[in-house]
């Protein structure tokens, strides 16, 4: 199987680290996010990071490079199909670890953003293998509920056409179009609550394993003068039927605070970041790495699911 693959060796006493990306990205993400594109190649990663990149204390660098640069081996790649079923990437992903066992004699961690948190849940739950932790990023473990509001991508080109110049209405109509399309994709309607993905994926803490989750509560995805995406949909979306993901406070754009843990998470975190920023974040990287440290330096806590803790750091606006 020829993959497109990236990888860095690092100190073979330590665990390595294979990073998974979500749907419709790709591995530069994680390892060249200037070179990233989004939905399926549609969007640049940019688009998404516009305060971020004017920011100058939030780089363009994420846990893969945090975690290189102190010697541990790290793996990435591209998955064939981006928008493909999770099914379909087990055999990608299990030729991928036999390369990172090959790279540690300590075992290997996998870090997930998005539905590659999901992606590495499925094969914990079939795969026997050495694994000394699972890191998710923005997962949604209780699934995601955006996938709903594919029936009203249309009606906002009526609702954003009057507020727009004449040469952007086209481009506009074109976005929202192929936005609709990826929404209604079998991948996406997958990551519903309700999906066979989740109604099938019979899985649980296993021993000796760290899990770490972490999720975002801005859902400001991108702004496009004078509304803000996903907060337009307020003004066509029932009030009962707004989504928690959209929510300000309650989500990061497309995954809910409350779907972002994983049920027996030994830890968890939350940032006011959007689904995307979450990555760049130096304090969500900081705190993550310490984490991933402390599951390599200590074997996983037996907990309760009511004893089970949460972080959120004190707010603060991204500039």
């Amino acid at each position: 199987m020829r993959l497109d693959t990236v990888l860095f060796p690092g100190s073979r006493a330590k665990p390595s680290c294979i990073f998974i990306h979500g749907l419709g990205m790709d591995k530069n993400i994680w390892v060249d996010p200037h070179q990233s594109r989004i939905l399926g190649g549609m969007f640049p990663l940019s688009v998404l990071l516009k305060r971020a990149v004017a920011d100058t204390s939030c780089s363009m660098e994420t846990l893969f490079h945090d975690l290189r640069e102190r010697h541990f081996p790290v793996l990435a790649w591209s998955q064939q199909r981006q928008s493909a079923q999770i099914e379909s990437v087990m055999p990608e992903l299990a030729a991928v670890f036999r390369i990172a066992r090959e790279m540690s004699d300590a075992g290997v961690i996998l870090v997930g953003h998005s539905r590659g948190g999901l992606i590495g849940r499925k094969y914990l739950s079939i795969s026997g293998e050495m694994i000394r932790g699972l890191i998710t990023i923005s997962t949604p473990h209780q699934g995601s509920t955006v996938a709903k509001i594919a029936r009203y991508v249309a009606p906002l080109a009526a609702l954003l056409s009057p507020l727009l110049p004449e040469h952007d209405k086209s481009n506009m109509t074109r976005a929202l179009r192929r936005i609709r399309d990826f929404l209604g994709s079998g991948a996406v309607q997958e990551l519903l609550p309700e999906s066979g993905f989740f109604r099938e994926l019979h899985d649980g803490p296993r021993e000796g394993i760290c899990y770490v989750s972490a999720g975002g509560t801005n859902p400001e995805l991108f702004s496009l003068s004078p509304v803000s995406f996903p907060g337009v949909f307020e003004k066509i979306i029932p009030k009962d039927l707004f989504p928690a993901e959209i929510r300000m406070g309650d989500g990061d754009g497309l995954v809910s605070i409350a779907s972002a843990r994983i049920p027996w998470a030994d830890e968890h975190f939350c940032f006011p970041c959007n689904h995307a920023l979450i990555l760049f974040d130096r304090e969500a990287r900081d705190t993550l790495l310490s984490a991933i440290e402390q599951c390599v330096s200590s074997p996983r806590r037996s907990v309760i699911p009511d004893q089970r803790e949460t972080r959120m750091p004190p707010y603060r606006e991204n500039s």
